[in-house]
């Protein structure tokens, strides 16, 4: 091989240490920049079982059985069992109520805060799994 081509092929094997701290940064700021166009409303969110509306505060009503329950018999797994799911439901049910919209935004500035965020994870994986070369 000549030695025009050995150091050709030398170039282009890249830092791997630098192209993840870079994937990394180009990554953190595409979505920050994202987040920056997000914003988020809460709201009484209404459970639909049946023919029932449940607003978003009934789902205390299992926490509290629970706790009550424990606390008469502090050995029984049913009472830690209904307060885990409660505990569940009502996590389940403050992430329910939230909606996100996106902002309205130029089209360079979407595809910007998408590119860098695609390059960076591309960046981020080529400088992790990118082919070792010895």
């Amino acid at each position: 091989m000549s030695e025009e081509k050995k150091n050709f092929i030398k170039k282009d094997e890249g830092n791997p240490e630098l192209e993840l701290l870079v994937g990394i940064v180009l990554l953190a700021a595409g979505l920050f920049m994202l987040s920056k166009r997000v914003i988020v409303h809460t709201g009484w969110y209404m459970w639909r079982i049946g023919g029932f509306n449940l607003s978003s505060g009934t789902v205390i009503i299992p926490l509290i059985i629970g706790i009550i329950w424990y606390f008469y018999n502090p050995k029984s797994f049913m009472a830690k069992l209904v307060m885990g799911l409660s505990v569940v439901f009502i996590v389940v049910s403050i992430i329910m109520s939230v909606s996100l919209n996106f902002m309205a935004t130029s089209m360079f500035d979407y595809i910007l805060i998408l590119g860098m965020a695609a390059a960076g994870v591309g960046l981020i994986l080529k400088g992790n799994y990118g082919r070792k070369n010895k």
